[in-house]
């Protein structure tokens, strides 16, 4: 009997959107395409980190980025400012590559966010490995189409520690 209901009740729904000629997944789609553009910029942005690419980490900032964490103990705030805090980031290690753990997607409206844990492992200049462990949040505008980094914020959960 419930089952019954459901489906009377979803037949006019059903109806509506085919004479309307609107394809209901066609949302979903458009949906998972954004998703899977949010995650490819944010992969984009750590691969940028990791390989030392000024130019491509500066290319997906947003001109009003605002940065909190490990480049700087003071927010960091516009486009050239977090082009200075990344270059100086880069060169006070030999190597450095921080892994998200676990991350997380959500997009509300033409907002996109991506959070998680990270592990940075990293080589100062002259010293030893060591790690770092910490959360991170980034937050994207959509601009025209595509995802910029409008936010960032990452969080060391514990100090540096030398590695064995």
């Amino acid at each position: 009997m419930w089952k019954s209901r459901v489906r009377v009740s979803l037949l006019p729904v059903l109806l509506g959107t085919l004479l309307v000629g609107v394809d209901p997944t066609a949302r979903n789609a458009a949906a998972d395409d954004a998703m899977d553009a949010l995650e490819a910029a944010f992969q984009e942005q750590i691969a940028a980190f990791n390989n030392g690419n000024l130019e491509a980490a500066i290319a997906a900032a947003h001109p009003d980025i605002v940065l909190y964490g490990i480049f700087s103990p003071f927010p960091v705030q516009g486009k050239s400012d977090f082009q200075k805090s990344v270059q100086a980031y880069f060169g006070q290690y030999e190597e450095a590559e921080l892994s998200p753990v676990t991350p997380q997607f959500r997009i509300v409206g033409t907002t996109g966010l991506a959070w998680g844990h990270y592990q940075l492992a990293a080589v100062p200049q002259g010293e030893k490995l060591t790690y770092a462990h910490g959360r991170y949040l980034f937050a994207y505008a959509r601009v025209d189409g595509k995802w910029l980094v409008l936010g960032m914020d990452f969080s060391p959960l514990e100090s540096y520690r030398f590695a064995p």
